[in-house]
């Protein structure tokens, strides 16, 4: 059986592998994407979480589907959405509008991105 962050990760590969090359729109995406994580990247790994804790923390259950460049986990009140190509993650809660913290809260553009960690760091 697999898990949230197997899901993503196997998404995440066919993305990058398969639909990248063939399509425009998603080469955009894939290159926004990739300035994204060099420019931020250092500043995430400052807050590594692992996908799989925080799905069932904020949407238990959810099974997750590609939305773009994003794999979206989804409930009534939260909406985590991790970044396949930069491997960082964001907090949405729904009643706020307002991405979130790891506590719930809102937060500034800096504590709310988190960097996924890989297989072999969880």
């Amino acid at each position: 059986m697999s898990d949230s962050k197997q899901r993503y990760s196997d998404s995440s590969r066919s993305y990058i592998g398969n639909d990248v090359p063939g399509s425009m729109v998603d080469q955009g995406r894939y290159d926004r994407s990739k300035d994204r994580e060099t420019r931020w990247n250092e500043s995430w790994k400052r807050q590594p979480v692992n996908l799989n804790d925080i799905v069932s923390r904020f949407t238990p259950g959810a099974q997750g589907r590609r939305r773009g460049v994003k794999y979206v986990f989804e409930n009534a009140r939260w909406r985590i959405d991790a970044d396949m190509v930069a491997g960082y993650l964001r907090i949405y809660d729904k009643r706020t509008k307002k991405n979130v913290k790891l506590n719930g809260l809102p937060g500034s553009n800096k504590e709310t991105h988190f960097k996924i960690l890989k297989r072999r760091e969880m």
